[in-house]
């Protein structure tokens, strides 16, 4: 075999490919990237010792068999010792982990394309290369058809491997559906084994009969349950899984069957004020054809049907939204909305601006401008802050084709959309539509300067700059070190029931991440709960000493810290632990929390109700009794009125939080922040209660004298009333 030039060739693109991976990013470790580059090179090229050893062997089929098979294994070898090795120049993530994705992804690929091979080999000798790359290339085109028409966005393919879905849903693992994808690959390999017998000589082969029949007949019925085994999925299929669907002037709602129909009722009112507000921003008419959404119950449900747990995604060419569910008003929704409006103006293969290669950075900063969510702080405000850190992506550089991905998501969005939406607002929407058919182009030199100096002059509030520095602290996935193993390991122990386990777990997780303390902050949770307070003690040390903890990471940690030492009695140090939390700057529900605590150490009367809510995380009934009796007991006082509204809201149970945030803002409440807040859940309560007199003098009042952020809030939920 070592004298036939294709298996030579093969090694050295094998081992070629593991040097290049070595200094690419993701791909630098044992994981699913390097996996996967094994299993395409494999998938392509890994039927010349296959397609070699028919040609040395003229006598025997088995023994060309036999060769392929033990040369393709050991060739996987070479990849796995380099990326090792590679172990040596920069840290390793989870080999274990990484072997188990190798075993699934890359072998079985290996396995049949040097079954395969030989089958070539002896069925076409002069022409074998070509068949099969004909066989590879056709299996490929179908493996892809269900991506292109479906509403699937992962790929299963026998010689190439799998795709998993969208680059932003980092945890990765080799699920059920994949170990049955394999199973039928390697039924494949064994039919091809049966069809080089059958080819082969000595001729004729009744074995090789029999293989090809059990094997190929066991691996076709597995193809034909590609939907109830999870390779595919179809429209029918969701429809059959969700249960619940509703037609507007303008979408086709598929959601879950269980939804009550006042939630229904809301849910579709609540679409088509989006889809007519994106139709206005977008300056068009709402379409003729109504476009398709479908809401999922879990991130598990839509990875297990679909794939992309936890990232929604449209596909414009198709008109489908698809998301997870969530109570109205759907926070993604409108952002999808405008991706599936946008597709009548772009055209194109896809229905994205950039033709056959999209412009992500149009694409995605026409859906955040277009939505433009409201918050503290606008998104100008939070691009502002992100300049002031130093943190905003080059504009120029952002645009160009392939580079939006390798900024962090948060940064790419926020400062993509916050371009666009300042292009509509000083240029106009035929301007950005024009941009988006790709009838104009940008200069975005001039463009990124004058938005810059846009940017410069607003005025940034200190606290905007402090809490982007934690919402945007996160790297790119592409400049993680361990990504796809820290995201599975923490998935695993967001899931662990066992506080011991859930620790050990998150332990393994800032080791392989050490730059980032946020997952100290869960490890000491998780050692909290399992009653470990010395090890909780020294990761609380190790996490206020890291020099990458912002300040309002700092403030999260100080008030956690303050709340195990108010549930163990010790209440100075509680009152230490909370006034240095205060000091810094945090988000406007922590500020609150933190205020109530302050309050309540020095009140141990009102100790029974709130410690459990407020330390314990408690929101058992008893403890909303507890509130009850609070506020019954102080009829001046509205906070206990406030609390007991905002668990109500949780449960949503609307009539009842609407008498008692009612109740709250007739007396008397700690200060500003909340009695936003109250005027904030009268309205929403109202909303659900269809009370719209009731739910529009709140939300008037929420936005009078507001600063831009809640502002925007006030104005939209205006807009749905």
């Amino acid at each position: 075999m070592w004298a036939r030039r294709g298996p030579r060739l093969y090694l050295a693109l094998l081992a070629a490919l593991a040097i290049v991976a070595c200094f690419l990013p993701l791909a630098d470790h044992l994981g699913y990237e390097l996996s996967e580059l094994v299993a395409l090179a494999a998938g392509l090229f890994g039927a010349a010792p296959g397609i070699a050893a028919a040609r040395v062997e003229t006598e025997s089929s088995t023994r060309a068999l036999g060769r392929a098979l033990w040369f393709g294994l050991w060739a996987l070898l070479l990849p796995l010792v380099i990326i090792l090795l590679n172990g040596v120049r920069r840290p390793s993530c989870d080999p274990a982990a990484g072997f188990v994705l190798y075993l699934a992804i890359a072998v079985p690929s290996a396995l049949l394309s040097a079954t395969l091979g030989v089958a070539c080999g002896f069925l076409a000798r002069r022409r074998a290369g070509f068949l099969y790359a004909l066989l590879f290339f056709g299996s490929l085109a179908v493996a892809l058809w269900p991506v292109l028409r479906g509403p699937q966005v992962f790929a299963f393919h026998h010689l190439g491997g799998m795709y998993p879905g969208p680059i932003y849903d980092e945890a990765i693992r080799a699920s059920r559906a994949l170990w049955l994808f394999r199973t039928g690959t390697l039924l494949y390999a064994g039919a091809c084994a049966g069809i080089a017998l059958l080819a082969g000589p000595p001729r004729p082969r009744r074995r090789g009969a029999l293989v090809v029949l059990a094997s190929g007949a066991a691996a076709l019925w597995m193809s034909l349950q590609a939907e109830q085994l999870h390779w595919k999925a179809s429209l029918s299929q969701l429809d059959a899984e969700l249960g619940g669907r509703l037609e507007t002037a303008h979408l086709v709602l598929h959601f879950p069957r269980e939804k009550s129909e006042g939630e229904r009722t809301l849910l579709a009112r609540d679409a088509e004020t989006d889809l007519r507000a994106v139709a206005q921003f977008l300056g068009i008419a709402p379409p003729a054809a109504r476009i398709e959404v479908w809401l999922y119950r879990s991130a598990e449900e839509k990875q297990r049907l679909i794939g992309a747990a936890e990232t929604s995604f449209t596909k414009p060419w198709l008109r489908q939204i698809h998301t997870n569910d969530a109570p109205a008003p759907h926070p993604i929704l409108r952002h999808e909305l405008v991706h599936a409006l946008g597709a009548g103006i772009a055209g194109g293969p896809w229905g994205v601006p950039g033709g056959l290669v999209p412009q992500m950075a149009l694409t995605e900063g026409m859906a955040v401008a277009g939505d433009w969510p409201p918050g503290e702080f606008t998104l100008h405000e939070e691009t502002r802050a992100l300049r002031e850190l130093k943190r905003m992506p080059d504009l120029a550089r952002l645009f160009r084709p392939g580079l939006f991905y390798a900024e962090s998501g948060a940064r790419a969005y926020t400062a993509a959309g916050s371009f666009v939406r300042w292009l509509w607002e000083t240029r106009g929407p035929g301007f950005v539509r024009d941009l988006y058919a790709g009838r104009t182009q940008l200069d975005l030199a001039q463009l990124s300067a004058e938005h810059a100096r846009f940017l410069d002059a607003l005025p940034e509030p200190p606290r905007a700059v402090e809490l982007a520095a934690q919402r945007f602290s996160a790297p790119a996935i592409v400049h993680k070190r361990c990504a796809h193993e820290v995201a599975e390991l923490q998935r695993l122990a967001s899931a662990e029931r066992d506080p011991a386990t859930a620790a050990a777990l998150w332990s393994r997780c800032t080791a392989l991440e050490p730059d980032d303390p946020a997952l100290l902050v869960s490890l000491r949770r998780s050692q909290i709960a399992a009653k470990d307070f010395a090890a909780a003690a020294a990761t609380e040390a190790k996490a206020l000493a890291h020099p990458k903890l912002s300040r309002p990471l700092r403030a999260q940690l100080l008030t956690e810290s303050g709340d195990a030492a108010w549930k163990l009695g010790e209440v100075p140090l509680a009152a230490s632990r909370y006034q240095e939390a205060a000091q810094l700057p945090q988000s406007e529900g922590a500020v609150r929390a933190l205020q109530i605590r302050l309050r309540a150490l020095g009140d141990p009367q009102s100790w029974p109700a709130l410690r459990p809510l407020l330390a314990d995380g408690n929101t058992a009934p008893e403890v909303l009794l507890e509130l009850r009796d609070l506020d019954l007991s102080r009829p001046r006082d509205g906070l206990a009125a406030y609390l007991i509204a905002k668990q109500l809201q949780n449960r949503g149970a609307w009539a009842e939080c609407l008498k008692y945030v009612a109740s709250a803002l007739s007396r008397d409440l700690p200060g500003p922040l909340f009695l936003q807040e109250a005027l904030r859940m009268r309205g929403i309560a109202a909303w659900h209660l269809g009370d719209a007199t009731t739910a529009r003098a709140a939300f008037t009042a929420l936005g009078r004298d507001a600063p831009p952020g809640r502002a925007l809030e006030s104005a939209r939920w205006l807009e749905r009333l």
